[in-house]
């Protein structure tokens, strides 16, 4: 999914986006914009599932507990 994010103002280490399509209004780490970005340009971001890591993630964490209930 691409969408647009407009940058609102920076605050510190924070920069303040809008979501023009719904007005919503939240906080995003400005060290994950890139390098240049201002108040008021235009982001285009695109957002998407990594089926494999959340996978190897999933298995990650149920090795970790499983370990944990041998434990007991």
């Amino acid at each position: 999914m691409k969408t647009l994010l407009v940058i609102d103002r920076i605050e510190e280490d924070w920069a303040v986006m809008e979501y023009p399509e719904t007005k919503a209004v939240f906080n995003m780490p400005f060290c994950l914009l890139p390098a240049g970005a201002a108040e008021g340009d235009i982001i285009s971001m695109e957002l998407s599932i990594s089926r494999e890591i959340t996978a190897a993630e999933k298995e990650r964490i149920g090795k970790l507990l499983e370990g944990h209930m041998e434990d007991d």
